[in-house]
């Protein structure tokens, strides 16, 4: 299933979503944090290299206003660093990923924002234009038994580690 996904949407792309991409920024920040942060030290130097790799498939990555709120406020411990360095590193690896965004009004009009909130709302949301990535059960659940595309990272973790 994860190699159909990832040719049908190897050219339209992947969102990927917040615990996802706050791995892949803390990662390529400096590897060595990932064990020590409170937001990545459920994943191991080897996810983030499994993420990488998985990404590499996709000729367009997408976040959304929300997940990049949702990183900032969650990793604002690192960039109390001198000069902000973090946050400027955020800059630097999203300035070549694609923004895409739905209104929270039209968000808040679904089921899903009851079920979820509006990050995970947005997520299903756009999930009929880019594949969903991410590591929360509740939300590949809900999308992959609507049918919709989506990938949970614990199936990448068993592709790369069964190989």
């Amino acid at each position: 299933m994860i190699d159909i996904l990832t040719k049908k949407f190897r050219k339209k792309g992947i969102l990927i979503d917040t615990n996802l991409l706050i791995l892949l920024l803390v990662g390529s920040y400096n590897e060595n944090t990932i064990s020590n942060f409170k937001r990545t030290v459920s994943y191991t130097v080897e996810d983030y290299k499994y993420l990488i790799a998985f990404l590499e498939n996709f000729e367009k990555h997408f976040y959304t206003p929300n997940i990049l709120s949702e990183i900032t406020n969650l990793t604002d411990t690192i960039n109390s660093e001198p000069n902000f360095l973090f946050f400027q590193h955020i800059k630097k690896i999203l300035s070549v990923f694609i923004e895409d965004s739905v209104s929270s009004e039209e968000i808040m009009q679904l089921k899903s924002f009851l079920k979820f909130g509006l990050t995970d709302a947005v997520n299903h949301k756009l999930s009929d234009k880019y594949l969903v990535l991410t590591d929360d059960l509740k939300l590949y659940s809900y999308l992959a038994n609507q049918g919709l595309p989506a990938i949970n990272f614990n199936h990448i973790r068993d592709l790369y580690l069964f190989k």
